[in-house]
């Protein structure tokens, strides 16, 4: 039997190496479950086809009794409706937050009650969180979000099959790493299109840098001759469904 000796620096390369390959082959096994910062996935609604210069601002994994009202008072100012993804979970100890929502004119989507990766009860939670929406505002939720936008064909069948349209994203502020406030504008301002969905956040971590960046985020858009909508009103203007 030969033996290999390996130096301290080859055996923690080869490591590394194992490590990035398995982690990657298990996220891609896992039911055949995409990620949608990556790939598009087909069957979700992640943009829409326009030449219209019309965009959608979502926010992830609220509502939060800090961040939520500190977002919601920018948007008013800048009279700008949104999409609020909300976990059921914070939705219930924050009704409030969702009869605010709804009165100041934004769209509430669906992200689950407690936000389980990988959706054991998916259904279950999915109605769970539509319950809380609807004893507080007197609307069902219409588009699901999944945590951390991971859905699986058989996931995505569900969910059409209970109702709910995913809704995914094509443009990631990213301020979900914290990355600095200049940065967050840049991760939008980059890669905004007509039509796209912009990912940020109003819950689930302190989200001061998405309070400090979206105004900036807002008035940049408009430079540019941009209208932000809701979902709703942003997947009428897709060419694709006409």
């Amino acid at each position: 039997m030969r033996i290999i000796i390996l130096s301290r620096r080859k055996l923690f390369l080869t490591f590394l190496f194992l490590f990035t390959v398995g982690g990657f082959f298990a996220i891609s096994q896992r039911s055949m479950t995409t990620i949608p910062s990556l790939v598009k996935t087909p069957g979700t609604y992640y943009m829409v086809n326009t030449q219209q210069k019309v965009v959608a601002l979502t926010f992830d994994d609220g509502p939060d009794p800090v961040d939520t009202p500190a977002i919601l008072d920018i948007l008013k100012a800048k009279e700008v409706r949104a999409t609020f993804f909300v976990l059921g979970k914070a939705a219930q100890s924050n009704q409030y937050l969702l009869k605010r929502l709804a009165k100041e004119g934004h769209e509430i989507g669906n992200h689950g009650f407690s936000h389980d990766y990988q959706q054991r009860r998916l259904v279950e939670e999915m109605n769970q969180t539509n319950e809380v929406v609807f004893a507080a505002t007197g609307n069902h939720t219409y588009f699901y979000r999944p945590p951390g936008g991971f859905v699986s064909k058989s996931q995505l069948e569900k969910t059409k099959s209970n109702g709910h349209v995913v809704a995914l994203w094509s443009v990631d502020s990213k301020d979900w790493r914290n990355p600095g406030v200049k940065q967050i504008v840049n991760n939008v301002m980059k890669n905004v299109f007509p039509g796209s969905i912009i990912l940020m956040h109003d819950g689930g971590y302190q989200r001061t840098q998405t309070v400090k960046s979206l105004g900036s985020i807002i008035d940049a858009l408009k430079e540019r001759g941009y209208r932000l909508a809701t979902l709703s009103e942003l997947r009428m203007l897709d060419s694709d469904t006409k």
